[in-house]
């Protein structure tokens, strides 16, 4: 009935924009207004003829028109490509204040710079459009502004804040009595919890969420939080419920789904089933998404290397390599983006607070208390800004440097000898176990065991060889013998040469390095040069400084990684096994 209702308000309409009818613009206007909600693409095709007749309008009419143009486009999911239009609009409401247009004009400048890219500009007009509403019982209206501004802070990976937005969002939900809606909060609530690493509250509010989502029986809901359910099942190691969450949904659908399939994938390779994970991951590379096929080629590798195919697991982690070098770089861009967005946004303050300034010399003590008030202010958000960009790039430093320390002991003797004693835990077990299933099973982990230990000393041998071929390559002789000399004179290109046989012969050791700080050049070529087994008195020779500087530089990059003091040894120590 709502179809053909809105289908009737459009056909008369449309036949009175045609006939030349005798309502007036803005009456017209008010009657497209409530069609937007429900059909914002007949909206469009009604507000589209009235272009050109809108030049001959009031301006309070034109601004209407324009705000209706830019909320049908949202609504139609059609992509914002400039500001100019919504600054028009807001600064015309801010001088001509009304209840209703004014919180829309705000919320619409926050949707046009989100599609922008400018988090922080988006941010600003949400929140605008939130205290303009101060009283307002609109809870539809409140509900849509605070979920927009909880995605804005997770994307910007202030959890903190996109908790506080999703759960005022929730109570304006329950307020407006939107099923959907007050399933979807609970949804993003517990995706908060999970980027907080709060599994529990995450669990907590993914079971409530179902629970609503089942009294309201609508199949979309119900499979939207069980997929978030089944995810931090797997991630728990309850692997029943995994698999009863994931029942919801038929294969079909699970081969349609990336997350859908990734985490069945992830279910069975827990499980220990590896053929049926298998599929899944083989599947998940049919997808053109780059952040599946990371994940497809690392379960392939861990399956291959389970059973003993040792070329496959190695390409398998090379692609794995491959993309995850890709999704770094894409990570890196992102974080330029805020950062640029954060100082395009500091800019536009900077040069609103100079025209403050110039209003205050005109003005009396009181505005300029308020202004030194607002600078105030202004310095906090912008400090905290930066100490949540410090915060979100030491937790990546953080778990670069887990990875690294791990995949160093996976290839250490005391990784060796924990499985050789493994393995003998095994034999005594297998000589208490009469059922050959089990024996079969317990002789299946001892050779895992086995095959790591030989992988491991297979990798050894072979960085042994690459480091044999890189001693006896003409750059490592010309600089241990520049080392000694007087004043030795090498040209850049020897520097490039150096870090490409050092690449090379430990695998991409420049990039690795980066990716826990960004060092500066000379930074990199006392790196290049302890990797290569040069003294420090050779290095301070190669690198025109005093033996001290290269002292205090170790320490110095100790410090930058490790966030502790520590000695120069301890660095090289650390570049040693790098």
């Amino acid at each position: 009935m709502k179809t053909i209702h809105y289908f009737l308000i459009t056909l008369l309409l449309l036949c009175g924009i045609g006939c030349g009818g005798k309502k007036s613009k803005l009456a017209t206007l008010q009657e497209v207004d409530s069609l937007i909600r429900m059909s914002p693409d007949s909206a469009l095709a009604l507000l589209r003829p009235l272009a050109d007749s809108m030049a001959h309008e009031s301006e309070a009419t034109r601004m209407y028109y324009q705000l209706l143009t830019i909320k049908a486009a949202d609504k139609a999911y059609i992509t914002h490509t400039s500001d100019s239009l919504i600054r028009q609009v807001v600064a015309y409401y801010e001088k001509h204040p009304d209840p209703t247009r004014l919180p829309e004009a705000y919320y619409y400048a926050g949707r046009v710079y989100s599609d922008l890219g400018d988090a922080p500009q988006a941010l600003n007009y949400f929140q605008r459009a939130a205290e303009s509403m101060k009283g307002s019982t609109d809870y539809r209206f409140l509900k849509v502004i605070y979920s927009q501004m909880g995605r804005l802070f997770l994307y910007q990976d202030v959890y903190e804040e996109a908790m506080k937005a999703f759960r005022q969002s929730y109570q304006y939900q329950v307020l407006a009595g939107d099923e959907r809606g007050i399933v979807v909060d609970l949804n993003h609530i517990g995706n908060t919890f999970m980027a907080l690493d709060n599994a529990d509250s995450a669990l907590c509010y993914y079971q409530k969420a179902y629970k609503f989502a089942q009294r309201t029986n609508k199949r979309e809901l119900i499979k939207m939080t069980q997929k978030n359910l089944s995810d931090l099942y797997v991630q728990l190691k309850q692997y029943d419920l995994a698999r009863k969450s994931l029942k919801i949904f038929e294969q079909s659908e699970v081969e349609d789904l990336i997350s859908v399939s990734s985490i069945m994938a992830d279910l069975y390779f827990q499980m220990g089933t590896w053929d049926s994970a298998a599929y899944y991951y083989k599947h998940l590379q049919s997808f053109d998404d780059i952040y599946a096929l990371q994940h497809a080629h690392w379960g392939l590798a861990e399956i291959a290397q389970h059973g003993g195919n040792s070329q496959s697991a190695l390409e398998h982690l090379r692609l794995y390599k491959v993309y995850t070098d890709s999704i770094r770089e894409m990570t890196r861009a992102s974080e330029v983006r805020k950062m640029q967005s954060l100082f395009n946004y500091q800019l536009r303050e900077k040069e609103n607070r100079q025209l403050e300034k110039e209003v205050i010399k005109q003005t009396q003590s009181k505005q300029r208390i308020l202004f030194l008030f607002a600078l105030l202010v202004a310095g906090i958000v912008i400090c905290w800004q930066f100490d949540k960009l410090k915060k979100h790039f030491r937790k990546n430093q953080a778990r670069e440097l887990k990875s690294i320390q791990m995949a160093q002991y996976r290839k250490s003797d005391a990784f060796i000898e924990e499985n050789e004693e493994k393995v003998k835990q095994l034999d005594k077990e297998t000589l208490k176990k009469i059922d050959p299933v089990q024996q079969a099973l317990l002789q299946a982990q001892k050779e895992q065991l086995l095959c790591q230990n030989k992988q491991v000393v297979a990798d050894r041998n072979e960085q042994l060889l690459a480091e044999n071929a890189f001693r006896k390559s003409a750059i490592y002789a010309k600089f241990h013998a520049a080392a000694h000399e007087e004043n030795p004179k090498l040209p850049i290109a020897d520097w490039e040469t150096l870090r490409e046989e050092v690449d090379r012969c430990y695998k991409d050791f420049i990039p690795r390095l980066l990716a826990l700080y960004p060092f500066s050049e000379m930074e990199q070529r006392i790196c290049l040069l302890l990797k290569t087994g040069i003294k420090v008195t050779g290095i301070a020779l190669l690198t025109n400084r005093s033996k001290s500087t290269i002292v205090s530089a170790r320490k110095s990059m100790y410090k930058k990684v490790f966030h502790q003091d520590g000695k120069p040894e301890e660095w090289d120590d650390f570049i040693r096994k790098f």
